[in-house]
């Protein structure tokens, strides 16, 4: 689709230029011939926009929230060990 877009504005804006100068022109002091320049650096610019790669995302975080427990019963504490059903890390209540 870029592609596509570039080619139509180059062909667009060489079309625009192609008749030239006009042929009967009186002749001007101070007339300078850089009707050009403004044409290129904004269809330059516009072509440099559409044919730039498109940057990667940026990557998402997670932060993990920490555990919190509530405090253990008279007699009783907690213990991490690993459960082997999901083979992960679990807080369990052991007696003391």
């Amino acid at each position: 689709m870029k592609t596509l877009l570039t080619l139509l504005f180059s062909l667009t804006t060489t079309l625009a230029w192609a008749g030239g100068p006009h042929r009967h022109r009186h002749y001007h002091h101070g007339y300078n011939h850089w009707h050009w320049v403004a044409p290129a650096l904004i269809s330059g610019a516009v072509v440099y926009g559409l044919t730039r790669p498109v940057p990667p995302p940026s990557p998402v975080y997670y932060v993990q929230q920490p555990t919190v427990l509530p405090p253990p019963p008279f007699g009783y504490h907690y213990q991490q060990i690993l459960d082997a059903n999901c083979n992960c890390y679990r807080w369990v209540l052991i007696p003391s």
